[in-house]
């Protein structure tokens, strides 16, 4: 095949419009036993996950196991940024745009691309994006490379938060990852105006801090051998917080009937009047 036409090929993988949402529940439901199993993975700070709108997780990324070892950890479904060199293989061709990646070129991100991203968290939906850029290769396990403006970029332009989450060690098969999502990040309050360089630099600059503060929290659990208390400590608090959410919700339906009911018995005695 000439490289013309590989590159068309590739460029209409990339392009591909897939059901998402269906062929992530079935690769799910087909795979997903097989992912717990090869790929074990427990996730602290689940409790920050937003319970509505788009938002951003930005992963420190050490492995090429991160991404599918993060499906494996945090629930739900969300789309990845990943660069684009991966729809050489004819596996992930055919399988990213089933999953909704989307394919970024990490020497010259294309407006198509940050609109794909922008178009995602306008829709209430999830982003997962590597803002280092590339994996860091460095034999310390809790180093960080510099932080890309790229997580900043779709954060400001899709008025979305930012979710730093912090891997522990480098993912590998069999063995139990550790991650700790961290409390979201609002960046585009921190900038107003146009968006320049040094607005975006400012915002890449709280990602980094809030990367580094999720990295030191995680850490420090990890190292004194209390992921297993905090983990069930922050189940305590999510399940008592989904109890007094249930309770509220109850409580404003309950309200609406009571006003839906005042109103109807204002136009029958209306009615009655005339």
């Amino acid at each position: 095949m000439s490289s013309v036409l590989k590159k068309e090929k590739y460029r209409k993988a990339i392009d591909k419009k897939c059901n998402y949402k269906a062929w992530f529940g079935f690769l799910k439901a087909m795979l997903f036993p097989l992912l717990k199993l090869f790929l074990p993975a427990r996730a602290l700070g689940r409790e920050n996950l937003p319970t509505k709108g788009g938002y951003i997780l930005a992963f420190n990324h050490r492995s090429l196991l991160d991404a599918p070892m993060a499906f494996s950890a945090i629930p739900g479904y969300w789309h990845f940024i990943a660069k684009e060199e991966l729809y050489n293989s004819a596996i992930l061709r055919w399988l990213l745009p089933r999953l909704g990646v989307v394919a970024v070129n990490r020497t010259n991100i294309d407006l198509s691309t940050i609109r794909k991203g922008v178009d995602i968290l306008k829709k209430g939906e999830v982003l997962g994006i590597f803002p280092e850029g590339t994996r860091n290769l460095a034999d310390e396990e809790d180093s960080m490379l510099e932080m890309k403006n790229g997580a900043a970029m779709f954060a400001v332009r899709g008025k979305a938060c930012v979710l730093p989450v912090y891997i522990y060690r480098r993912t590998k098969f069999f063995r139990r990852s550790y991650v700790y999502i961290g409390k979201p990040i609002d960046v585009a309050s921190l900038i107003s105006g146009p968006l320049t360089r040094e607005k975006l630099d400012i915002c890449a600059s709280a990602i980094t801090e809030g990367m580094e503060a999720a990295r030191n929290y995680l850490n420090s659990v990890m190292k004194e051998k209390r992921y297993g208390k905090e983990l069930r400590a922050e189940k305590k608090r999510m399940k008592i917080r989904r109890k007094a959410e249930k309770a509220e919700a109850k409580r404003l339906k309950k309200e609406a009937l009571k006003h839906k009911k005042t109103a109807e018995s204002g136009v029958e005695d209306s009615d009655k009047g005339e």
